[in-house]
Formats: C-alpha cells, sequence, structure tokens
C-alpha cells in the first residue's frame, strides 16, 4: 500500500467513524460533510470565481472539495474559521510579526502572460499591505511526477527576457531554468507551481508579497525523506529572494492547539480528523 493509500484509508476511517459514507474514491455525497463548518459567504464566492471547480460536480467526477484527501478541503478546515474572526492567534501561530488584516482563497495574481493565473490557495494580506501568498498540500505531493512530464509551457521563457529577473529575482529565474531545461528535477515538491505562484505575485505586488508552502507531513518512507530535501534545496536557493517559509500543518495545529484562545470544537474536530 503506498503512503497515499494510507493517508486515503485514514480519511475514510475517519469518515466512518463520524456516521459518513465515503464511496471507493474517497468521495462523500456533500461538500458540507467534508468541513468543519459551512463555507463562510466570502470563502464560498471565492471557489465559485476561481477556475478550480473545487465546489462544481462534472459529467466525468465529483466536485473536488468532495474528497476526503482534498487539499481545498484542507485549507478550508483549518484557514476558514479565521476569516472575519480576530487573527491574532493564528499570526503568532504562522510566526507572523504583522497583523493579518484579511484571509481569501483562490487568489489569481496575474503574471502578463496568455492563460488563466493559477489559483492561490490562501492570501494573508498584513496590516503592512504585505501579502503572504499560502501553498497548501495534503496528499498530492506523495505522488512523485515523472522526469519526463514538462514542467514549464514555453511561455515563461521568451527568447528576449528573464521573467524572474525583471522583478530582481535572479536565483529564481536560475532555479526555474534548471527546472525547464531538466539540468535540476524535483520528484515531490512541485516547485513550477511555487515559482509561477512568485512570479504573479512580483508582477502585481512590487516586492511586497512572501511565499509559504505548508503541508501535509506524513510519517512515510523515501517519499517523505525526498520532500523534506527538496523543501530544504528550494529554501537555501530562493528562501531569501522569496521570503519562502515552509511548514507542515501539524506544526501549525500543534501552534493553535497550545493557545486557550482557540474554539474547542474547532481544535478537537481538527484533532480527530488529520492529527490524532
Amino acid at each position: 500500500m503506498t503512503s497515499r493509500t494510507e493517508l486515503i484509508q485514514q480519511q475514510k476511517n475517519w469518515a466512518e467513524s463520524v456516521g459518513l459514507n465515503p464511496d471507493s474514491r474517497g468521495y462523500l455525497d456533500n461538500i458540507e460533510s467534508n468541513l468543519v463548518k459551512p463555507l463562510s459567504s466570502r470563502t464560498r464566492t471565492a471557489f465559485n470565481n476561481g477556475s478550480g471547480s473545487e465546489l462544481i460536480d462534472t459529467a466525468s467526477r465529483p466536485a473536488k472539495m468532495r474528497a476526503l484527501h482534498s487539499s481545498s478541503a484542507l485549507a478550508v478546515n483549518v484557514f476558514d474559521s479565521w476569516v472575519d474572526k480576530d487573527t491574532s492567534t493564528l499570526q503568532l501561530a504562522l510566526g507572523i510579526e504583522d497583523t493579518i488584516d484579511s484571509i481569501s482563497f483562490e487568489e489569481q495574481f496575474s503574471t502578463g502572460l496568455n492563460g488563466i493565473p493559477p489559483n492561490l490557495d490562501i492570501a494573508l494580506k498584513l496590516s503592512t499591505r504585505h501579502i503572504i501568498g499560502i501553498e497548501s498540500k495534503f496528499s498530492e505531493w506523495l505522488t512523485p511526477k515523472s522526469k519526463n512530464k514538462d514542467t514549464f509551457k514555453q511561455k515563461y521563457f521568451p527568447e528576449d527576457e528573464r521573467l524572474w529577473s525583471n522583478y530582481g529575482l535572479t536565483k529564481t529565474q536560475e532555479i526555474s531554468e534548471a527546472i525547464f531545461n531538466g539540468s535540476e528535477n524535483f520528484r515531490y515538491l512541485d516547485t513550477p507551481q511555487l515559482l509561477k505562484h512568485a512570479l504573479g505575485m512580483a508582477t502585481q505586488l512590487e516586492g511586497r508579497f512572501s511565499l509559504y508552502y505548508i503541508y501535509y507531513d506524513w510519517p512515510g518512507g523515501n517519499e517523505t525523506k525526498v520532500h523534506k530535501n527538496e523543501i530544504n534545496l528550494f529554501t537555501d536557493v530562493v528562501g531569501e529572494e522569496l521570503r519562502f517559509k515552509a511548514i507542515s500543518y501539524q506544526e501549525l495545529f500543534r501552534a493553535l492547539d497550545e493557545s486557550d484562545s482557540v474554539n474547542q470544537n474547532y481544535i478537537e474536530y481538527l484533532r480527530r480528523r488529520y492529527f490524532s
């Protein structure tokens, strides 16, 4: 059994323990059953406006957020409870110095290139006008990427321009080129996605941004070790330029759990489902 299969089975066990009936693929009958509380109106609007089809059933598959292993459901379960609430405890748990003014989902920061920008899972807007963009991962990283899979489209590397370097991100440009030409390979950390988000934020925010990676750690074998090594390598190369920070959901939960001011129903739901 692969680590990803084990994680999905863990989630099925939780669902059955609370009286839910997931299908064989790990999908629930509806989105609401997959969440600690109904989506806030702002968050529902954000997902409806996004391009990820998280809330929409299609002919070929259920809505993505119905999956027990959905990364968006994990992100919503952790962060949506803080929308329009006092975020000081969350701020401390994330190690952020400035006040979080707002939390939003599915933000898009255009690079100016053709096509739809990728959806950034979470954006924290700070009192200083700085924005922390968060890429969230649950089970996805446990599936290794093929060495033969295209990492970037050619549009990110026009002949007469270096897009990341235009914004002073020279090391970010170098690692993007190395991944594009195949001289650098990441199997578990989705670096092209992170680098695209970085380019979009650099294009739109005039340097007022940080990039965070929050992932669900898994006590697996080689993939866990390689994933952490890739995080460390990425941090060493571009951490300073992108103000990059990686934190596991387990670390974030422990920090929230230590606070006396956090809603205990929220904490116990997260503990039982994800962190027991």
